[in-house]
């Protein structure tokens, strides 16, 4: 038997619950991104005017993500915001030096922490992480400020945290 994909044990295992219950807190950049792959204007809800806050809708009359299909599956995979690519982690910066950043992992229990374990989920959200450091640290602080407008931080159940130091490249 092959290996099991994230989508995999996330629709079939799982159920999608994450999906079904919790909206995803966007970015500016996944805002962007996701606004250019969908014709429709209904997806998101703005949850705070002042600071352009936003998270994905729940589809009319359920619970589902917006884009949650019948089959749970992910609609826009491929362009999903960096909430749901980083899920179950969540970061957070607690220093940012002249070339480092201090940061500090949350898990959250989940089939994919059960089947992949938590060190090869640390390893491609480090990946992630560590590209938009380099690349538009921003994206990470947005990251950041929208999961606390949000309350994305507050709704999770953490299990354990790491401290690691990332060096950027500049």
């Amino acid at each position: 038997m092959g290996k099991t994909s994230d989508e995999e044990i996330c629709s079939i295992i799982c159920g999608s619950k994450c999906c079904r219950s919790t909206p995803p807190a966007l970015t500016k950049e996944d805002f962007s991104r996701i606004q250019v792959t969908t014709k429709e204007n209904n997806w998101f809800r703005t949850i705070n005017e002042k600071n352009d806050i936003r998270v994905v809708s729940k589809k009319d009359n359920l619970i589902d993500c917006y884009f949650l299909s019948e089959k749970g599956l992910c609609c826009i995979y491929e362009h999903r915001p960096l909430d749901c690519k980083l899920f179950p982690l969540f970061v957070k910066i607690n220093t940012k030096g002249e070339k480092d950043y201090r940061l500090r992992w949350y898990v959250w229990y989940c089939p994919l922490t059960e089947k992949k374990g938590t060190e090869e989920l640390l390893q491609k959200a480090e990946t992630i992480v560590h590209e938009y450091l380099v690349i538009k640290p921003e994206i990470i602080f947005d990251y950041q400020s929208v999961m606390y407008e949000s309350g994305g931080y507050k709704k999770k159940h953490f299990l354990k945290e790491e401290l690691l130091i990332m060096e950027s490249n500049d």
